[in-house]
Order: C-alpha cells, then structure tokens, then sequence
C-alpha cells in the first residue's frame, strides 16, 4: 500500500474506529501488562492511532505516540484533552506525532519500550519499519509486537492468502508470517516463536541487547544504567 491511499483510508477509519475499539482493548491489555515498566521509562508507540493503548502505561512513564493519520491522531488528542486517558500524568508526558514509522523522527537509542500494535501489516516495507524500532530503542529495551500472522496451519494459511488482495484494498495485509518479518531483521530465539500469545492475533516480545535482538517468551526487568540518555523527562 502507498502511504498516500493509506493514510487516506485511515484517515477515514479515525472517524469511527472508536466502535471497534472494544476488539483491541483486551489484547492491549494484556500485551502491556506484562512489561516490566519502571520509572521514567521513555516509551515509543508505533502506530498510536487513536490512543487506545494510552490507557494501559502507567503514570510514571513518558509516552510519544506516533502515526501517519491525521484523522486517527485527532481521536487520540481528543482522548487525552478529556482525560479519558492518562488523565493522572502532566501534559508534557504524552506526546503526539504525525509521522512515518518506516523513518521514524528519533534519534538512535532513545526509547526503553517500544510498542508497534497492528502496524507492521499496514506499512509497504514491514521490515524496514521493524528495523526502524530496533534502531530507536535503548538496549535492554522491550519491543512488543501485537498483530496478526499467517497462520501455521495450512488451511487457514491458504484461506489468508486468498483474502490478501481484498485485506490490502482496505488498508492491511493478512499474508505476512511472524518468520517471515523477524528472520530478516536477524531476530534470534525464533524457536519460541510457537510461545506468542494468540491464536490469529499474536503478542510477540523482544529484548534488544548489545548482541541482537531476540525474541522471548515473557520481558524481563531489565537493569537500568547509570546514564539515562539524551532527552530523558
């Protein structure tokens, strides 16, 4: 999909993406709720749309959220203006941006926590936006991916990819597997890939570390250094 056709298709979703909300909510949930947040944590969320997610980061961490729709955004700033979310943080930590997911506006390093929900299968190059959070993120990071993945199962697998035309004119794609984006991007420990959570939409954690980065089944605190980094709040 071209970013123009896509940001206009989610341009219009923004308008009543709030009714099917309801579909996202658990899932997000549970995704974040295992991650091992800790103070001051800068926080990156790929893909905020209309700010669903904002609900479940705790208050004691900063959150940029960033999208390529206009339309979507304008849903998520409304949310935070009524303190429908975030409402017990001060302004100044949550942040909302206009902007590419393939050529994110941060610098290297940057974030402890980095979010992509539903995202990677709506971008034209999966792994350049997957390469794009690997390189904005801090190292002990946790990347958290929430999205569907073809199905291993054959059946299905053959059913995703005969729908895939009809998914991509709506704005996504339905025929991408998990191995598919992270063996590219030199992801290791793929062989927990069968932990994710979630059967057609999976939850998938990675850490980043000097080394790589590899996928886990659960995130694990990791140790904070001593120098937080440039632009820490």
């Amino acid at each position: 999909m071209g970013k123009p056709i896509a940001t206009k298709i989610y341009d219009l979703y923004g308008r009543f993406y709030g009714a099917a909300e309801i579909v996202f909510r658990k899932r997000l949930s549970k995704a974040l709720a295992a991650v091992p947040f800790r103070d001051g944590d800068r926080v990156l969320d790929i893909g905020v749309g209309t700010g669903l997610s904002l609900e479940f980061y705790p208050a004691n961490v900063h959150v940029s959220g960033i999208d390529l729709s206009a339309g979507m955004l304008r849903q998520a700033q409304r949310k935070l203006a009524e303190k429908a979310v975030r409402g017990d943080c001060r302004p100044e930590a949550t942040q909302l941006i206009q902007g590419d997911a393939l050529n994110l506006p941060f610098a290297a390093n940057s974030f402890d926590v980095v979010l992509l929900s539903h995202v990677v299968t709506t971008v034209p190059d999966p792994t350049r936006c997957l390469s794009e959070a690997f390189r904005v993120a801090r190292d002990q990071a946790t990347i958290v991916l929430v999205n569907h993945f073809r199905n291993p199962y054959p059946v299905i697998s053959w059913v995703e990819t005969a729908i895939d035309p009809i998914c991509r004119k709506l704005g996504w794609r339905c025929d991408l597997s998990m191995e598919e984006l992270l063996r590219p991007a030199g992801v290791s420990g793929l062989e927990r890939a069968r932990d994710a959570k979630g059967f057609i939409f999976r939850i998938v954690y990675l850490q980043k570390r000097r080394e790589g980065v590899r996928l886990v089944s659960l995130p694990m605190p990791a140790e904070r250094e001593a120098e937080l980094g440039v632009g820490r709040m």
